[in-house]
């Protein structure tokens, strides 16, 4: 069935790859000469700037970022003749032009002339290093930045911007999604997509997810380390940046497709359920929907309860009412009986990527666009993986709760889709419309099951425990951003910007599934058990989010002439930001029959079957005029539907100024007025007190109550001030310093007053409406030198002291309840080396070669919480210990998701000629903390996992088709988390890997 399924999709994409290619297939007779202008001294661009084909007519002008493009040029060799007012006219000889390719030609004009009308010849030179010209940015940016281009993407074999964000400078990814900047959380970091915020889809976190951004997408993803006030205030670690796709200089076609298998699912027994008909397409059909007696209940519809016998419900009235109890009972048959996943093959994993972009002349102006799409389907899973949990037997004796073996199947599909275009009004104004969406459906099937050596404290080691998981996940991103550029030639080239976007984000888990046994063996019995006590019932549940953000802003920056010859300019600008969230939780739990009604006997799907849920008889008599089995409780919170809005008035000044030729002072300030709301539907009771403060009481004795909405707002008006320096030892050399302040705000769900239960970690995790924003001074250090196009050596020291962190706290003592909570301080300090050089400098041969390494240390503390503290000396200590304050026990640990050290790693080789390319790259983080330890369970990390990866690609026919191959984990490392104590490391979670290997085939005009 699968294979069959699998064949018609690789059917439909082939039949739909023809048709894109067919009317393509046509080459060009003519070339285009392309390129950007910047000013010599400073390297910005330069706008209208005049670019001539000596001898002939055909020429353009730069655009607001100094870009040109002249099209329909005949094959041959020109020379190029640039001229601006007020700058030295230079003519670029040697211009080659090859028909249906683009030569650029990148040029750095001087702004005084030599003598009226005297020229300067240079010869072409075309620059095809996208690295490069990434690190020029990055040598005249004002803020302390990494970036990582399409190219080294592509060279890493990275899938989604997660992959690729492994490769940056002191960035880590947890859990396959979130960044992690500077060993940062994900509230410490902001994340754009290009240059507007993103909402996130995650109910739990405010970081965006990265891997719902295909590779094939991406430009560029630039992040940035030190704040200035022209970028948002709420981000410490890092603001990442990522920019889709821009328009080709011309026509451009390309179309590919992989496929690939890991080796930890071959052979093996793949975990699956069954979904719905267009799970390929990355959503359900309604087959896990929500069956709609659920949807909008009868608010009389009873709440069942068992009482003392086995088939009778404790309201006598409610019970005899069959219209009113069938109502809700007849609801549970409709739900999908499915507990217990199933086995079957690994389907094939396959991606397909298709683009298409052009530049035409619209109305004697040129408009860019481009469109693309991607499809990618992945199967994963494995077996034999390790779950233990672990806690105090007695203060300091750690024993074993439980020990199990787990097995996972996941098959996942992502889908993408970007249509960007930009059009240009003379050379000095420029709108484009960016569009983006983005889809992922999860599947997800788990087993775990193992002994049981400590059953609520009796030593029964006959004890087997069985656990199964079923889940679907649904996320999806559609962003549209409409920008304009603007110079003022009048107005000494005042440069104006200005964009509006809406973004709209969901995720969707419906009917995810939990159902959980023992089985026992009691002499020679063997006794199967469902209703155990500490094990929740039968679970299933139904949580949507859908967040919406608006946001529009405005930059104008205005060149002056101050302090020296080099060019001065003030920025100002504001911004208005506004998000709105809804999330809802539906839980439903089975109340199961009694084992003498329906007994278990080893199969979840049978046990839980429609005929055994709800009304199984009436034609009793009396108070047993109705048996029921298995009912269904809606057991939702009220507090658990909420709504939250976010909503940031921004306005800032800053000035770059050039105090003498090599040193540049970047100051100034940002103001941010934030309004942050949360209300649930939850309701907090309270007495009512007269004008003496007494209890109002009623007629009948009784004090009078009155209620609110549960929900929480925060308003804050907030200075930002921002310094940073930059001082230039040579033209390729600066040294950088920043003293700057940012803050980190809850995110609307550590805002409001839900509670949820994780399955995963079995405890209630609440939020708290008494939050608030945290307060960061950063301090950073940087000495880089761009040794050469393409090259970087660097050294960077950072400091962050934070006021009123939030951390996820133990509130519960040992009844398993972690709630956010802001702690008095946090300091967090670090060094980052970065080296990325040719190898040319050790012997000509090895011209072709590269090498990067990239190397953060850092070191980080967070004063616990004051109940964790108590929970942690009185599940380490004795109390002969603590009544004699003898108990020793650290005030302090490290942040969560904190890595002591981040280790990347590549080696390329790129020959032009050849068309040939591979890059061999590793990578490893330190142990870092994954969850706090609670309820008498040691701290929890993240063990390091060494990943070295292999990629080569050959291109064929003047590189129109091009093979890639790719080898990820050869090493064959294993996920793990661990519990560290008194130096040993005991599993929490283990499983491994595999390797995966992939084949995949690009062609291309």
């Amino acid at each position: 069935m699968l294979t069959t399924l699998w064949a018609q999709r690789w059917h439909r994409a082939v039949v739909l790859s023809a048709l894109f290619l067919f009317p393509l297939l046509v080459s060009a007779q003519t070339g285009i000469i392309a390129g950007t202008v910047v000013e010599e001294s400073t390297g910005e661009t330069l706008p209208g700037v005049n670019v001539v084909i000596d001898g002939t007519t055909q020429g353009a002008s730069t655009s607001l970022d100094g870009d040109y493009r002249i099209a329909s040029v005949s094959p041959g060799t020109y020379t190029l003749v640039f001229t601006y007012i007020g700058f030295t006219t230079q003519r670029v000889t040697g211009v080659e032009v090859t028909a249906g390719e683009v030569t650029t030609i990148d040029l750095a004009m001087g702004e005084e002339p030599l003598d009226l009308g005297e020229e300067v010849v240079v010869e072409a030179r075309a620059i095809r290093n996208n690295e490069a010209t990434l690190l020029r940015d990055r040598a005249r940016a004002v803020q302390v930045s990494d970036a990582i281009s399409a190219e080294a993407i592509s060279r890493s074999g990275a899938g989604d911007a997660a992959d690729a964000m492994e490769k940056v400078v002191g960035a880590s990814v947890v859990g396959g999604q979130y960044v992690y900047v500077r060993g940062l959380g994900e509230r410490y970091a902001n994340t754009q997509l290009n240059g507007s915020n993103l909402p996130s889809s995650d109910p739990d976190r405010k970081a965006v997810q990265f891997d719902l951004f295909p590779s094939s997408l991406l430009e560029n993803i630039v992040t940035l380390k030190t704040f200035t006030p022209d970028k948002p205030g709420d981000f410490s670690g890092g603001l990442v940046d990522i920019s889709t796709k821009s328009f080709p200089e011309q026509l451009t076609f390309s179309l590919s497709t992989s496929t690939s298998f890991n080796s930890e699912t071959l052979g093996s027994d793949y975990l699956t359920y069954a979904g719905g008909g267009s799970d390929w397409l990355g959503f359900d059909d309604g087959t896990r929907a929500l069956p709609d007696v659920f949807v909008n209940p009868d608010p009389d519809m009873p709440i069942p309860q068992r009482g003392p016998t086995t088939n009778d419900l404790r309201n006598t009235d409610q019970a005899r009412d069959y219209a009113n109890a069938a109502l809700l009972y007849y609801g549970g048959e409709t739900f999908n009986g499915q507990f217990q996943p199933a086995t079957g093959s690994q389907p094939i994993n396959q991606s397909y990527s298709l683009t298409f972009g052009n530049q035409n002349q619209v109305f004697g102006n040129p408009l860019g666009y481009v469109i693309s799409g991607t499809y990618g389907f992945e199967g994963k899973a494995y077996d034999g993986g390790v779950e233990n949990q672990y806690s105090f037997a007695s203060p300091g004796d750690l024993a074993p709760d439980f020990l199990l073996t787990s097995a996972r199947g996941q098959e996942r599909v992502d889908i993408g889709l970007i249509a960007n275009a930009s059009y240009r009004l003379g050379p000095n104004d420029e709108f484009s419309l960016n569009t983006l969406y983005t889809r992922t459906g999860e599947q997800d099937a788990r087993f775990l099951s193992g002994g049981w050596p400590k059953e609520f404290g009796a030593n029964d080691s006959t004890s087997i425990y069985a656990t199964r998981v079923l889940g679907y996940k649904e996320r999806d991103l559609l962003t549209s951003q409409l920008r304009g550029e603007h110079v003022l030639p009048s107005l000494f080239n005042t440069r104006v910007e200005w964009s509006g976007s809406l973004s709209n984000t969901r995720q969707e888990e419906p009917d995810l599934r939990f159902f959980t046994n023992t089985e026992r063996l009691i002499g020679t019995d063997t006794v199967l058990t469902v209703q155990a006590s500490g094990f929740r019932q039968p679970t299933r549940l139904f949580r949507d989010l859908e967040e919406s953000n608006a946001s529009a802003k405005l930059d104008i920056t205005v060149p002056l002439r101050l302090l020296t010859t080099q060019n001065s300019q003030i920025k100002f600008g504001g911004l208005v930001e506004r998000g709105d969230r809804s999330f809802e939780e539906r839980f439903f739990e089975y109340v199961v029959a009694s084992p003498e009604l329906i007994p278990f006997e080893g199969d979840p799907d049978a046990f839980l079957s429609q005929e055994n849920v709800g009304l199984l008889d009436s034609t009793g008599t009396g108070f047993f005029r109705y048996s029921y089995g298995h009912i269904i409780r809606d057991a939702s919170r009220t507090e658990n539907f909420y709504d939250g809005t976010r909503e940031v008035v921004a306005g800032y000044l800053m000035a770059e100024l050039p105090i003498t030729e090599r040193l540049r002072v970047i100051t100034g300030a940002r103001v941010e007025s934030s309004l942050l709301e949360t209300r649930s539907q939850g309701f907090d009771f309270f007495d009512v007190l007269d004008e003496n403060g007494d209890p109002v009481v009623n007629e009948n004795g009784d004090v009078v109550q009155d209620s609110t909405r549960l929900g929480g707002t925060i308003d804050e008006l907030d200075l930002l001030p921002s310094l940073n320096v930059v001082y230039s030892l040579s033209d390729n050399m600066n040294v950088r310093a920043a003293a700057t302040r940012t803050l980190a705000r809850p995110t609307l769900r550590e805002f409001s007053p839900a509670t949820s239960f994780d399955f995963a970690g079995g405890y209630l995790l609440l939020g708290n409406t008494d939050l608030d924003r945290t307060l960061i001074n950063n301090y950073d250090l940087r000495w880089e030198w761009f040794t050469r196009p393409g090259e970087i050596l660097a050294v960077s020291a950072f400091y962050k002291y934070m006021q009123d962190p939030i951390e996820r706290a133990v509130v519960g003592g040992t009844n398993g309840q972690v709630q956010y909570q802001n702690v008095p301080s946090a300091t967090v300090q670090g060094l980052e080396f970065e080296l990325r050089s040719r190898l040319d400098r050790l012997a000509a041969p090895l011209a072709n070669f590269s090498v990067g390494l990239n190397l953060t240390l850092t070191d980080s503390n967070i004063d616990i919480p004051e109940q964790e503290l108590v929970a942690r000396q009185r599940s380490r200590c004795t109390q002969e210990e603590l009544d004699g304050g003898t108990c020793d026990v650290e005030k302090q640990r490290e942040l969560q998701g904190q890595s002591p050290y981040i280790v990347n790693a590549d080696l390329g080789y790129q020959n032009f000629e050849s068309a040939t390319a591979a890059s061999l790259l590793f990578n490893v983080f330190g142990s870092r903390l994954s969850n706090v330890g609670f309820a008498g369970v040691p701290d929890i990390f993240e063990q390091p996992s060494p990943q070295l990866d292999f990629t080569f690609s050959q291109g064929f026919f003047d590189d129109t088709v091009r093979v890639k191959v790719g080898v990820k984990n050869i090493l064959n490392a294993d996920y793990e988390e661990a519990y560290e104590f008194e130096g040993e490391t005991i599993p929490f979670t283990r499983f491994n890997l595999g390797r995966s290997y992939s084949f995949g085939v690009t062609y291309s005009l």
